[in-house]
């Protein structure tokens, strides 16, 4: 019971925080703040259609604490907000915390019980999960450090030679692919394997030169692989151990 209430409530969430909210009603919000007729027009919006989804779970503690920490949520968003921030990470701590709220609600109404934690704790505890974990964790954080030192030697030659990128691109890019092969690996899907490299191919990178080309290729193709080797590797052996 309490996961389908959870579910329902973040579906309930998902249509009202985006669907449902007009672009004006963002401006009005962030503008006015606590004045705006918006902000309390869109939490009684989240509010009514988290109680048209929760109608057979009804109680009168879900849509007062739906709109009571919704309009929390946003007011301090709104407030909270310095001038310059990732907008990205903004984003994500603001949902993360109406999530945290939708489980606080379940929470009171008193369908939180040990049939919540107790599937929760049994997940965490088997080998299975725990090798999955370390895998990914292994080829996000420990493998771009192994990739970055092995390629360090010819860092200084691509800077000289290519004019600056976008700022972490390629640590991104990165950390992307290897997830991405980890995965393929992991569900035993090796062709898709093939077509990420196939995809990888078509990059097209303006340089200056004919032997700033041939520099960056190399480059990118030493990392590329360096990459899917770590993740393919990572993937098998953790394959092998499941």
């Amino acid at each position: 019971m309490a996961m389908i209430l959870f579910l329902r409530l973040l579906i309930a969430h998902l249509l009202a925080d985006f669907l449902l909210q007009l672009g004006s009603w963002v401006k009005d919000k962030n503008e006015r703040g606590i004045k705006s007729l918006k902000l309390f027009l869109h939490v009684l919006v989240v509010t009514a259609v988290s109680v048209v989804f929760t109608l057979d779970h009804f109680s009168w503690q879900i849509p007062v604490f739906i709109f009571l920490f919704h309009y929390l949520i946003d007011l301090a968003k709104i407030y909270l907000k310095p001038s310059k921030i990732n907008q990205l990470g903004w984003f994500l701590a603001d949902q993360f915390f109406h999530i945290l709220a939708i489980f606080a609600v379940v929470a009171i109404v008193g369908e939180l019980s040990s049939d919540w934690r107790e599937p929760f704790a049994a997940l965490i505890s088997t080998p299975e999960f725990l090798i999955v974990l370390l895998a990914y964790l292994f080829i996000i954080w420990p493998s771009m450090i192994i990739i970055n030192l092995a390629t360090k030697r010819w860092q200084s030659q691509i800077n000289h030679s290519v004019g600056p990128g976008l700022q972490n691109a390629g640590k991104w890019i990165g950390i992307l692919e290897r997830i991405l092969v980890l995965t393929f690996v992991l569900t035993a899907q090796f062709q898709a394997i093939g077509f990420l490299i196939a995809a990888k191919s078509i990059l097209r990178i303006s340089v200056k030169s004919e032997d700033s080309a041939r520099l960056l290729s190399e480059y990118v193709l030493i990392g590329t692989f360096i990459s899917f080797t770590i993740a393919i590797l990572i993937g098998l052996l953790a394959s092998s151990m499941l």
